[in-house]
């Protein structure tokens, strides 16, 4: 991802946008399958099957490609993260309508000025701290904490929104030469652990239909061409061109929320969306001014 790469703008665009809609379908399918698989079992396939693809790939790239030579243990602690936030995100959704969990897991950028500042010790000025405290305040608006039940679910998309914050700092400082077939292997390496572990805990499988099953393999399979199309969208074009197109996820979580579910977001849930969304433009602004004086492209991150 050196800045020699970025010299092809329309495709990165092309392929972020690319990458959220197939995220967003397959937020729409766990959603579906949920009704019927325990997330466990939903989360175990969704890895395995990305998983499965990849270690296909491993005679024609080497499995040294695969293993992020001395970043090893750094990217297995990533992916743990990003595991932790799928499975959260997944159990969310199984109960919230999409939209909602979307514009609260967006709080994901705003937290992750926050932590740079408070854990990595980056400066951070005023006006940043403004945006992520407004961020918060659509949260707020979101949850009406109070005036609404806020139930377990909510609660785990701030756990989603928390640990991709975490994700998205140690992406941040993966390096911009770490192989993305080595991202994308250890990710589904590390889901493939963590969520077999939980499978004891979730019962027996249960006993559907064929197509069931086909579902739950095309989740991960849409979930590895989503990260692909990131990951390879952030190679084309810089990631301050390429960050706000993240959004068209909030657009796709509301319209398929509305055709599948008939389920549409209620004011509350809108206006906290777009202060959340805006918090998060407005820290992209800034962030891309600070670059211009003193320039350094911040590597992107991957959605769940």
């Amino acid at each position: 991802m050196s800045g020699a790469q970025h010299h092809r703008p329309a495709l990165g665009i092309c392929l972020i946008v690319a990458g959220f809609t197939v995220f967003s379908c397959m937020d729409t399918l766990v959603k579906q399958s949920a009704e019927t698989f325990p997330i466990e079992h939903i989360t175990f396939v969704r890895y395995a099957a990305h998983l499965a693809l990849l270690v296909v790939l491993i005679p024609f790239f080497g499995i040294r490609t695969f293993l992020g030579g001395r970043k090893l243990g750094f990217l297995t602690i990533r992916g743990c993260f990003l595991f932790i936030s799928t499975i959260l995100f997944f159990g969310a959704i199984a109960s919230l309508p999409l939209a909602e969990a979307a514009a609260i897991s967006f709080m994901a950028p705003v937290l992750t000025v926050g932590l740079s500042a408070l854990i990595l010790k980056e400066s951070v000025g005023i006006r940043r701290w403004s945006a992520v405290a407004a961020g918060f305040v659509g949260v707020l608006i979101i949850l009406r904490p109070g005036l609404q039940e806020l139930t377990t679910a909510h609660l785990m998309v701030l756990g989603t929104a928390f640990g991709f914050s975490a994700f998205s700092l140690m992406t941040r400082h993966a390096g911009k030469e770490t192989p993305a077939l080595a991202t994308l292997f250890l990710t589904a390496v590390t889901g493939v652990i963590g969520s077999a572990t939980l499978l004891p805990f979730a019962g027996t499988w249960p006993a559907v239909s064929g197509s069931s099953w086909g579902i739950l393999v095309l989740i991960g399979l849409l979930a590895l061409l989503a990260e692909f199309c990131l990951v390879h969208g952030y190679r084309c074009a810089a990631a301050s061109l390429l960050a706000p197109f993240q959004y068209i996820q909030m657009l796709w979580a509301t319209l398929l929320g509305w055709v599948v579910f008939d389920s549409l977001p209620d004011v509350w849930t809108s206006v906290g969306a777009a202060l959340i969304i805006g918090a998060g433009l407005y820290i992209w602004l800034r962030e891309t001014r600070i670059r211009q004086v003193t320039p350094s492209e911040v590597p992107a991150s991957e959605p769940t």
